[in-house]
């Protein structure tokens, strides 16, 4: 399902749409709420019936995520310790983590002390 999610939004950005919608899954509203709050998109708005309608974020008509790309996959699953997020720059892009705390930037899976399951990269 994450997958499905990244790729519409990857597309969108690609083709220069200004919104993209799609079927509202589990816990797709927490990869949105962390890309708004990275400013990489504009925000999303739930539907009634059951859709969500992401507003996506150019500047100087080039998109500011240029990058979006699922690490993590069913059969090729991606952990990383805290030890080892601890070691990665953050000068690169954003890493989207699953912990036992919820899904995270790293920087706030560091700061709970936390390691996880690597979902996602955007830049």
């Amino acid at each position: 399902m994450l997958a499905k999610v990244i790729n519409k939004l990857r597309n969108a950005f690609m083709v220069y749409h200004l919104e993209v919608s799609f079927k509202e899954v589990r816990f797709c509203t927490k990869i949105l709420d962390i890309l708004w709050k990275e400013n990489l998109i504009c925000g999303y708005e739930k539907m009634n019936d059951g859709f969500l309608k992401v507003s996506l974020r150019y500047h100087d008509g080039s998109p500011i995520c240029t990058r979006l790309i699922i690490l993590s996959r069913p059969r090729d699953r991606l952990y990383l310790s805290l030890k080892d997020l601890s070691r990665m720059s953050d000068d690169f892009g954003i890493l989207i983590v699953s912990t036992p705390k919820g899904i995270l930037t790293s920087k706030n899976a560091i700061r709970k002390g936390e390691g996880g399951e690597i979902l996602a990269y955007a830049a």
